[in-house]
C-alpha cells in the first residue's frame, strides 16, 4: 500500500484520511530515522576500524589471547568521527525520539570512546605509556568518567525499552538447534544456548561489555574491580550468554592476568 498516494483518494472519510495520514507519517518518520542512524554508525565502524589495535598476547605459549587492544595513534580523526556520529544519532532521535537503536547506539559511542581514552592514557594493550600529546593522568580521569556515563546510558535504554514478544522458530530452526545439542552432549560439552536473541539481551551485553572493560581500566590503575566485574558478569548472565564464554572472558580480564603474572 503507497501511504502517501492513498491519501490522495477522494473516497475515504474524514476518519480513513486521518488514519491514513497518520500510518503515512509514521511510516516515513521511522525510515528517516533508520537511515540518519545507518549513516552514523558509518562513522562509528571508520572510527572503531583507527583504533583496533589486536588483542594482548596470552600470558603462555598457546594461552588464550587478552583482552582486545585500542590504538590512539589517529586520536584526533576518530573523536571527530565519533562526534559526527553523535551528531547523526542525536538527529534521528529529533525526528523519532523513540528510536531505540538511536539511543543504544549513543551509548554505544561512550563506550567506544572511553576505549580511545583509555589507549590514549596508556592503558590499552601491553605498552603502558601514554602516547605523545596527551596527558595520561587527565585521559584516565575521561575514560572513567565516560564508561560510567556510558553504563547509565546502556541502564537508561533498557529500563525504556518495549517489550518483545519472542520470535516463533520454524520446524528447521529448532531441528537445527537439536543438532547442535546433540553434538555438544556426544562430546561431553555444555549445550549451547537457544539463540533467544532481543534487543533487550543484546543490550545487557553491551553494558557487561562496558562494565568489564570499565574493570580492566581500574584494574590497570590499581583501583578495586572484581565488584565491578561482578557486575558485569551479571548482565551477561542476564544476556542468556553461554557459561564458557563468560568463564573464557573471566580468564581474559587484566585483573585476572595480572594477578596470575604475580
Amino acid at each position: 500500500m503507497n501511504l502517501s498516494t492513498d491519501l490522495t483518494n477522494v473516497n475515504l472519510s474524514e476518519e480513513e484520511t486521518t488514519t491514513t495520514r497518520d500510518a503515512a507519517i509514521a511510516k516515513f518518520q521511522e525510515a528517516a530515522a533508520v537511515t540518519i542512524f545507518n549513516w552514523g554508525n558509518v562513522h562509528m565502524c571508520e572510527g572503531r576500524m583507527m583504533m583496533d589495535g589486536g588483542r594482548e598476547k596470552p600470558l603462555e605459549e598457546g594461552g588464550q589471547q587478552g583482552a582486545a587492544i585500542a590504538v590512539a595513534d589517529k586520536f584526533d580523526e576518530v573523536e571527530a568521527l565519533f562526534d559526527l556520529a553523535k551528531t547523526r544519532f542525536e538527529k534521528a532521535l529529533s525526528i523519532k525520539p523513540d528510536h531505540h537503536d538511536s539511543i543504544i547506539a549513543l551509548a554505544q559511542r561512550r563506550y567506544e570512546r572511553s576505549r580511545l581514552l583509555s589507549a590514549a592514557a596508556g592503558l590499552s594493550g601491553d605498552n603502558g605509556k601514554a602516547p605523545a600529546g596527551h596527558d595520561a593522568k587527565k585521559r584516565t580521569a575521561e575514560a572513567e568518567e565516560e564508561f560510567t556515563a556510558a553504563a547509565a546510558d546502556y541502564k537508561a535504554a533498557l529500563a525504556n525499552l518495549p517489550e518483545e514478544v519472542p520470535k516463533e522458530k520454524t520446524e528447521e530452526e529448532k531441528a537445527q538447534y537439536q543438532a547442535l545439542v546433540d553434538e555438544a552432549v556426544a562430546r561431553g560439552e555444555e549445550p549451547p544456548p537457544e539463540d533467544d536473541t532481543t534487543t533487550k539481551s543484546q543490550v545487557c551485553v553491551m553494558l557487561g561489555n562496558t562494565l568489564f572493560e570499565h574493570s580492566q581500566l581500574l584494574a590497570r590503575i590499581g583501583k578495586a574491580w572484581q565488584p565491578m566485574l561482578d557486575e558485569a558478569l551479571k548482565y551477561f548472565h542476564d544476556a542468556g550468554c553461554a557459561q564458557t564464554d563468560i568463564e573464557n572472558a573471566i580468564k581474559m580480564h587484566k585483573g585476572k592476568r595480572m594477578e596470575a603474572a604475580k
